[in-house]
């Protein structure tokens, strides 16, 4: 059940952002709904992921500040409901972007 709380809290969520941006630029609602979920998939895996170019600006920040070496992390993703729940969101934005754009893409 809160799997499925969550999933809807990101679709309503991704929605708003993509009627906000369409609201504000003046266009179609599914000329931005692919890029609208593309972008925000890819900045919860950035938040969700551990040992990247944040942590390890961080870690040399510490080396350099007190001189005691600090082990690196591993690279790691732990992938989540809200992850997943963003990428189907892009991939049928993007299946529907292409039958919404079919006379223009397919000559």
């Amino acid at each position: 059940m809160k799997n499925v709380i969550w999933s809807l809290v990101t679709v309503v969520s991704i929605l708003c952002v993509n009627w906000g941006l369409t609201f504000l630029l003046e266009a179609a609602f599914i000329e931005y709904a692919f890029f609208t979920g593309l972008i925000i998939a890819t900045v919860i895996r950035f938040f969700n992921s551990s040992g990247g170019i944040g942590s390890s600006t961080v870690r040399m920040n510490t080396q350099a500040q007190t001189g005691i070496k600090i082990d690196e992390e591993k690279k790691e993703f732990n992938p989540t409901v809200v992850f997943y729940t963003a990428v189907i969101y892009t991939i049928l934005a993007a299946i529907v972007t292409f039958f919404y754009y079919w006379d223009y893409l397919v000559i």
